[in-house]
């Protein structure tokens, strides 16, 4: 029912009670709306209007989408023009200029949640060709993101490979940049993380979970196919997508780029704001670092492959067609084998026993100190070497140093069979 029927029924104090405005101001828009006035408001240009071709551009990539692919959010346009254009608007007027165009989507609602302060990390991975010099020009590379849920401040690592070396050399320098590790880090079902399945019923990978033990962090796996369940990242994604690496970009090697990216993050760190403090990301990133898990004093040397492997009665384990020692007090219990860039570590009990050189051209790696030891309650040593013993036999059998020539008579006298 319009104004005009319900003023026939009713007087002007009664429909200006029912509609809970001042009589005088609903006297003064009916007058207005009888002399046929224009308000002057309506005949304004739009606070998005300069920015015109830019929102279009947007509004055309959104149509070409598949169906059922979710569109980018505004909000991301909305921080692009704040960025890079100057726009100095409000996100709303933003919201209201895509829709006067483009309409509202149609999409099942769905729970938002804010996480507390140095409970979760978002992690995903992200490909991008761009022009490195030293690698002959345009490149494929590979960008881990890991994005703080509470702050939003995110960490960017380039990375020529996606395996599980680089995946954990990522999370290492990604703790670093934040300065901190969260109780938890929320992934997707990539192989690095994901053995088998997917959310609470996804199996880790194997050496994923070990790292993550080590580091006191839980793996927290989303579903298949719904991205938005870390959603956090994927708009950083996106964001570094789109915006802090561009086609025009070139650098020099892969440290130039590294330093460049994390440069503009710091930047633009500063200029976008937190949604639930308010701040910058940058000042609130800074109020979440005292709630993250401090860095341990030596971070845990990445590596590309973890097995488990039962000690036999030689304390001797196998790996990569190569034998490895191990201390004595290990024999016949089940420890943990990594191979490393450059070295194999065996850990047993969340704990590292020792370390070798990695893929060596001697198969049999033995360090005679692992046999060293004296009898307890639970565990017999074994039998010591004796005199003539210690001086033929190799401390560590990967490392032959050239000895002096001796006598006979130097090891007759040492078994004490001199004739």
């Amino acid at each position: 029912m319009c104004a005009e029927e319900l003023i026939q029924n009713q007087s002007i104090r009664q429909v200006a009670t029912t509609f809970g405005v001042d009589e005088s101001t609903l006297r003064y828009r009916l007058d207005r709306h009888k002399d046929g006035s224009v308000d002057g408001r309506s005949l304004q240009q739009e606070a998005c209007a300069p920015y015109e071709p830019v929102i279009s551009d947007w509004i055309q990539q959104q149509e070409k989408r598949q169906p059922g692919v979710r569109r980018e959010p505004i909000r991301l346009l909305y921080e692009t023009l704040q960025v890079d254009f100057g726009y100095e608007g409000s996100y709303k007027s933003v919201v209201r200029y895509i829709r006067r165009r483009a309409g509202q989507p149609t999409e099942q609602p769905f729970r938002r949640v804010e996480t507390k302060p140095g409970t979760q990390g978002q992690a995903d991975w992200l490909q991008k060709k761009i022009h490195i010099h030293e690698l002959g020009g345009e490149t494929k590379l590979s960008a881990f993101i890991l994005t703080l849920s509470f702050s939003r401040m995110w960490s960017v690592i380039w990375s020529q490979s996606e395996d599980m070396l680089s995946w954990l050399t990522c999370h290492n320098r990604a703790f670093e940049m934040l300065g901190g590790i969260p109780q938890t880090i929320r992934i997707d079902n990539l192989k690095t993380g994901v053995a088998s399945g997917c959310g609470v019923w996804a199996k880790i990978n194997e050496g994923y979970a070990s790292y993550a033990k080590q580091m006191d962090f839980a793996i927290d796996p989303h579903r298949v196919r719904t991205p938005r369940d870390k959603g956090k990242a994927e708009r950083r994604v996106q964001d570094v997508k789109s915006l802090q690496i561009t086609e025009k970009d070139r650098f020099w090697n892969l440290e130039d780029l590294q330093q460049t990216t994390c440069e503009r993050i710091g930047f633009r760190s500063k200029r976008l704001t937190c949604p639930v403090t308010g701040k910058s990301i940058y000042d609130s990133w800074n109020l979440e670092k005292q709630y993250l898990k401090p860095l341990p004093l030596t971070l845990p040397e990445p590596f590309d492959v973890q097995v488990s492997r039962e000690v036999g009665r030689d304390c001797l384990v196998s790996f990569e067609g190569r034998r490895y020692s191990v201390p004595y007090l290990w024999a016949k219990r089940i420890i943990q084998v990594r191979g490393c860039t450059d070295a194999v570590e065996i850990w047993g009990e969340g704990k590292k026993i020792c370390t070798f050189p990695r893929k060596t051209e001697c198969r049999l790696l033995v360090d005679q100190s692992h046999y060293e030891g004296t009898d307890s309650d639970t565990e017999k040593a074994p039998v010591p070497l004796g005199k003539i013993g210690r001086e033929i036999v190799i401390p560590r059998s990967w490392e032959i140093e050239d000895a002096p020539r001796r006598s006979i008579d130097h090891y007759a006298e040492l078994v004490g069979t001199r004739s």
